[in-house]
Protein backbone atom coordinates (compact mmCIF):
# COMPACT_ATOMS: atom_id res chain seq x y z
CA UNK A 1 0.00 0.00 0.00
CA UNK A 2 1.22 3.47 -0.86
CA UNK A 3 -0.15 5.91 1.72
CA UNK A 4 -0.06 9.69 1.82
CA UNK A 5 -1.62 12.44 3.88
CA UNK A 6 -1.42 16.19 4.41
CA UNK A 7 -2.29 18.71 7.09
CA UNK A 8 -1.72 22.32 6.18
CA UNK A 9 1.90 22.77 5.12
CA UNK A 10 2.93 19.33 6.42
CA UNK A 11 2.56 15.92 4.81
CA UNK A 12 3.84 12.36 4.58
CA UNK A 13 4.14 9.50 2.11
CA UNK A 14 5.05 5.90 2.82
CA UNK A 15 5.22 2.43 1.35
CA UNK A 16 3.76 -0.52 3.28
CA UNK A 17 4.84 -4.01 2.20
CA UNK A 18 3.18 -6.89 4.11
CA UNK A 19 5.68 -8.87 6.13
CA UNK A 20 8.53 -6.46 5.42
CA UNK A 21 7.75 -2.90 6.50
CA UNK A 22 5.65 -1.73 9.45
CA UNK A 23 1.93 -2.01 8.81
CA UNK A 24 -0.50 0.87 9.38
CA UNK A 25 -1.25 -0.26 12.92
CA UNK A 26 2.48 -0.41 13.80
CA UNK A 27 2.81 3.34 13.32
CA UNK A 28 -0.62 4.46 14.50
CA UNK A 29 1.15 6.38 17.27
CA UNK A 30 2.40 8.84 14.63
CA UNK A 31 -1.08 10.35 14.37
CA UNK A 32 -1.79 13.13 16.86
CA UNK A 33 -4.62 12.42 19.31
CA UNK A 34 -7.95 14.06 18.56
CA UNK A 35 -8.41 17.27 20.52
CA UNK A 36 -11.19 17.02 23.09
CA UNK A 37 -12.23 19.77 25.52
CA UNK A 38 -13.48 19.00 29.05
CA UNK A 39 -17.10 20.07 29.42
CA UNK A 40 -16.27 21.87 32.66
CA UNK A 41 -13.81 24.10 30.76
CA UNK A 42 -16.39 24.85 28.08
CA UNK A 43 -19.07 25.68 30.62
CA UNK A 44 -17.06 27.55 33.25
CA UNK A 45 -13.65 28.78 32.08
CA UNK A 46 -13.39 29.13 28.27
CA UNK A 47 -9.99 30.46 27.17
CA UNK A 48 -9.99 30.17 23.39
CA UNK A 49 -12.29 30.78 20.43
CA UNK A 50 -12.59 27.01 19.99
CA UNK A 51 -13.91 26.70 23.56
CA UNK A 52 -16.67 29.22 22.78
CA UNK A 53 -17.62 27.40 19.59
CA UNK A 54 -17.75 24.00 21.26
CA UNK A 55 -19.82 25.47 24.09
CA UNK A 56 -22.43 26.66 21.58
CA UNK A 57 -22.25 23.36 19.70
CA UNK A 58 -22.21 20.82 22.55
CA UNK A 59 -24.00 22.60 25.40
CA UNK A 60 -26.04 25.58 24.25
CA UNK A 61 -27.64 23.79 21.29
CA UNK A 62 -29.16 21.08 23.51
CA UNK A 63 -30.35 23.65 26.03
CA UNK A 64 -32.23 25.65 23.39
CA UNK A 65 -33.17 22.90 20.92
CA UNK A 66 -34.05 20.05 23.26
CA UNK A 67 -34.37 16.81 21.31
CA UNK A 68 -33.44 18.36 17.95
CA UNK A 69 -30.38 16.84 16.28
CA UNK A 70 -27.69 19.28 15.17
CA UNK A 71 -26.90 19.02 11.44
CA UNK A 72 -23.41 20.36 10.61
CA UNK A 73 -24.35 20.51 6.91
CA UNK A 74 -27.33 22.78 7.56
CA UNK A 75 -26.24 26.44 7.04
CA UNK A 76 -28.91 27.68 9.46
CA UNK A 77 -27.68 25.37 12.21
CA UNK A 78 -24.07 26.41 11.63
CA UNK A 79 -25.00 30.10 11.60
CA UNK A 80 -26.81 29.68 14.92
CA UNK A 81 -23.74 28.09 16.52
CA UNK A 82 -21.54 30.86 15.15
CA UNK A 83 -23.83 33.58 16.53
CA UNK A 84 -23.94 31.96 19.98
CA UNK A 85 -20.16 31.45 19.94
CA UNK A 86 -19.65 35.16 19.22
CA UNK A 87 -21.87 36.06 22.18
CA UNK A 88 -19.92 33.67 24.40
CA UNK A 89 -16.59 35.08 23.24
CA UNK A 90 -17.68 38.68 23.88
CA UNK A 91 -18.83 37.73 27.39
CA UNK A 92 -15.36 36.43 28.28
CA UNK A 93 -13.35 38.91 26.21
CA UNK A 94 -12.07 36.27 23.76
CA UNK A 95 -11.09 37.18 20.20
CA UNK A 96 -10.96 35.09 17.02
CA UNK A 97 -14.40 33.54 16.54
CA UNK A 98 -15.15 33.49 12.81
CA UNK A 99 -17.64 31.59 10.68
CA UNK A 100 -14.90 29.62 8.94
CA UNK A 101 -13.32 28.68 12.29
CA UNK A 102 -16.75 27.61 13.54
CA UNK A 103 -17.09 25.27 10.57
CA UNK A 104 -13.59 23.93 11.13
CA UNK A 105 -14.09 23.22 14.84
CA UNK A 106 -17.56 21.70 14.51
CA UNK A 107 -16.73 19.56 11.45
CA UNK A 108 -13.14 18.88 12.53
CA UNK A 109 -11.93 20.20 9.17
CA UNK A 110 -8.20 19.89 8.49
CA UNK A 111 -6.89 22.72 6.28
CA UNK A 112 -5.69 21.64 2.84
CA UNK A 113 -2.91 23.49 1.00
CA UNK A 114 -2.80 22.88 -2.76
CA UNK A 115 1.01 22.92 -2.97
CA UNK A 116 1.34 20.38 -0.12
CA UNK A 117 -1.24 18.10 -1.74
CA UNK A 118 0.64 18.30 -5.05
CA UNK A 119 4.01 17.40 -3.48
CA UNK A 120 2.65 14.43 -1.50
CA UNK A 121 0.59 13.22 -4.48
CA UNK A 122 3.73 13.33 -6.62
CA UNK A 123 5.67 11.34 -4.01
CA UNK A 124 2.94 8.68 -3.84
CA UNK A 125 2.72 8.49 -7.63
CA UNK A 126 6.48 8.06 -7.92
CA UNK A 127 6.48 5.19 -5.40
CA UNK A 128 3.59 3.53 -7.23
CA UNK A 129 5.53 3.78 -10.50
CA UNK A 130 8.56 2.16 -8.85
CA UNK A 131 6.48 -0.73 -7.54
CA UNK A 132 4.68 -1.27 -10.84
CA UNK A 133 7.76 -1.08 -13.08
CA UNK A 134 10.66 -2.03 -10.82
CA UNK A 135 12.58 0.92 -12.27
CA UNK A 136 14.12 1.91 -8.94
CA UNK A 137 14.38 1.06 -5.26
CA UNK A 138 11.26 2.02 -3.34
CA UNK A 139 11.07 4.43 -0.43
CA UNK A 140 12.33 2.95 2.83
CA UNK A 141 9.86 3.61 4.23
CA UNK A 142 8.41 6.91 5.56
CA UNK A 143 8.84 10.37 4.02
CA UNK A 144 7.89 13.56 5.83
CA UNK A 145 7.49 16.99 4.27
CA UNK A 146 7.38 20.30 6.14
CA UNK A 147 6.83 23.56 4.29
CA UNK A 148 5.97 25.79 7.24
CA UNK A 149 9.35 27.51 7.28
CA UNK A 150 11.31 26.94 4.09
CA UNK A 151 11.38 23.41 2.70
CA UNK A 152 12.29 20.29 4.66
CA UNK A 153 12.01 16.68 3.46
CA UNK A 154 13.24 13.71 5.45
CA UNK A 155 13.08 9.93 5.05
CA UNK A 156 12.80 7.76 8.15
CA UNK A 157 13.01 3.98 8.27
CA UNK A 158 10.60 2.64 10.87
CA UNK A 159 10.76 -0.98 12.03
CA UNK A 160 7.90 -3.38 12.58
CA UNK A 161 6.40 -3.59 16.03
CA UNK A 162 6.93 -7.15 17.22
CA UNK A 163 3.87 -6.79 19.46
CA UNK A 164 1.63 -5.36 16.71
CA UNK A 165 -1.88 -6.79 16.87
CA UNK A 166 -2.15 -6.81 13.07
CA UNK A 167 1.17 -7.91 11.55
CA UNK A 168 2.99 -9.20 14.63
CA UNK A 169 3.34 -12.97 15.05
CA UNK A 170 1.83 -12.89 18.53
CA UNK A 171 3.13 -14.52 21.71
CA UNK A 172 3.68 -18.22 20.99
CA UNK A 173 2.02 -20.56 23.52
CA UNK A 174 2.09 -24.37 23.30
CA UNK A 175 -0.83 -26.26 24.83
CA UNK A 176 -2.16 -29.79 25.21
CA UNK A 177 -5.35 -30.48 23.29
CA UNK A 178 -7.06 -31.33 26.58
CA UNK A 179 -6.57 -27.85 28.13
CA UNK A 180 -9.93 -26.27 28.84
CA UNK A 181 -10.71 -22.63 28.24
CA UNK A 182 -10.85 -22.05 32.02
CA UNK A 183 -7.39 -23.61 32.47
CA UNK A 184 -6.04 -21.47 29.62
CA UNK A 185 -7.38 -18.28 31.24
CA UNK A 186 -5.79 -19.32 34.55
CA UNK A 187 -2.46 -19.91 32.78
CA UNK A 188 -2.46 -16.36 31.42
CA UNK A 189 -2.13 -14.98 34.95
CA UNK A 190 1.16 -16.87 35.45
CA UNK A 191 2.65 -16.48 31.96
CA UNK A 192 5.84 -14.35 32.38
CA UNK A 193 5.23 -12.36 29.19
CA UNK A 194 1.55 -11.70 29.86
CA UNK A 195 0.51 -11.74 33.54
CA UNK A 196 -3.09 -11.11 32.48
CA UNK A 197 -5.94 -11.37 34.95
CA UNK A 198 -9.69 -11.36 34.30
CA UNK A 199 -9.08 -12.28 30.66
CA UNK A 200 -11.63 -12.34 27.86
CA UNK A 201 -10.83 -14.51 24.83
CA UNK A 202 -11.83 -14.11 21.18
CA UNK A 203 -11.07 -16.41 18.23
CA UNK A 204 -11.64 -14.94 14.78
CA UNK A 205 -15.17 -13.45 15.03
CA UNK A 206 -16.35 -15.60 17.93
CA UNK A 207 -16.33 -14.65 21.61
CA UNK A 208 -15.08 -17.73 23.47
CA UNK A 209 -15.45 -16.08 26.87
CA UNK A 210 -16.21 -12.47 27.86
CA UNK A 211 -15.79 -11.12 31.39
CA UNK A 212 -18.23 -8.28 30.68
CA UNK A 213 -20.94 -7.18 30.17
CA UNK A 214 -22.88 -9.61 32.37
CA UNK A 215 -25.14 -10.74 29.52
CA UNK A 216 -22.13 -11.83 27.42
CA UNK A 217 -20.45 -13.45 30.42
CA UNK A 218 -23.55 -15.55 30.99
CA UNK A 219 -23.79 -16.48 27.30
CA UNK A 220 -20.15 -17.64 27.09
CA UNK A 221 -19.79 -19.17 30.56
CA UNK A 222 -20.60 -22.66 29.31
CA UNK A 223 -17.43 -22.63 27.16
CA UNK A 224 -15.15 -22.50 30.19
CA UNK A 225 -15.29 -26.27 30.77
CA UNK A 226 -14.71 -27.20 27.11
CA UNK A 227 -11.32 -27.98 25.55
CA UNK A 228 -9.89 -24.88 23.86
CA UNK A 229 -8.72 -27.04 20.93
CA UNK A 230 -12.32 -27.98 20.13
CA UNK A 231 -13.62 -24.43 20.59
CA UNK A 232 -11.09 -23.25 18.00
CA UNK A 233 -12.34 -25.80 15.46
CA UNK A 234 -9.46 -28.25 16.05
CA UNK A 235 -7.00 -26.02 14.20
CA UNK A 236 -3.46 -26.87 15.29
CA UNK A 237 -2.05 -23.33 15.02
CA UNK A 238 -4.12 -20.16 15.11
CA UNK A 239 -4.45 -16.71 16.60
CA UNK A 240 -6.59 -15.64 19.56
CA UNK A 241 -7.01 -12.12 20.95
CA UNK A 242 -7.06 -11.75 24.71
CA UNK A 243 -8.21 -8.70 26.65
CA UNK A 244 -7.32 -8.51 30.31
CA UNK A 245 -5.83 -6.52 33.16
CA UNK A 246 -2.11 -6.27 33.85
CA UNK A 247 -0.26 -4.65 36.73
CA UNK A 248 2.76 -2.38 36.35
CA UNK A 249 4.24 -0.15 39.04
CA UNK A 250 1.26 -0.98 41.26
CA UNK A 251 -1.11 0.32 38.59
CA UNK A 252 -3.68 -1.87 36.85
CA UNK A 253 -4.31 -1.21 33.18
CA UNK A 254 -6.45 -2.87 30.54
CA UNK A 255 -4.59 -4.30 27.55
CA UNK A 256 -5.11 -6.37 24.41
CA UNK A 257 -2.70 -9.15 23.44
CA UNK A 258 -2.30 -11.30 20.33
CA UNK A 259 -1.48 -14.96 21.05
CA UNK A 260 -0.45 -17.71 18.65
CA UNK A 261 -1.61 -21.05 20.04
CA UNK A 262 0.06 -24.32 19.02
CA UNK A 263 -1.37 -27.64 20.17
CA UNK A 264 0.99 -30.51 20.95
CA UNK A 265 0.86 -33.57 18.76
CA UNK A 266 -0.90 -31.77 15.92
CA UNK A 267 0.58 -30.90 12.52
CA UNK A 268 0.66 -27.09 12.23
CA UNK A 269 -1.55 -25.84 9.42
CA UNK A 270 -1.32 -22.12 8.63
CA UNK A 271 -3.88 -20.63 6.25
CA UNK A 272 -2.84 -17.96 3.77
CA UNK A 273 -4.43 -15.10 5.72
CA UNK A 274 -2.39 -15.99 8.79
CA UNK A 275 0.80 -16.40 6.76
CA UNK A 276 0.43 -12.90 5.32
CA UNK A 277 -0.31 -11.46 8.75
CA UNK A 278 2.81 -13.02 10.24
Amino acid sequence: MVDGGTEGFKGHARVIMPGSTPCFECTIWLFPPQVKFPLCTLAETPRTAAHCIEYAHLIKWDEVHSGKTFDPDDPEHMKWVYTEAVKRAELFGIQGVTYSLTQGVVKNIIPAIASTNAIISAACTLETLKLASGCSKTLSNYLTYNGVEGLHIKVTEFVRDKDCLVCGPGVLIELDTSVTLQKFIDMLEEHPKLLLSKASVRHQTMNLYMQAPPVLEEMTRSNLGLPLFELMGKVSKDIVLVTGTTSKDDKKTSCLRKLCLVFKGQDAVIDMDMAVGA
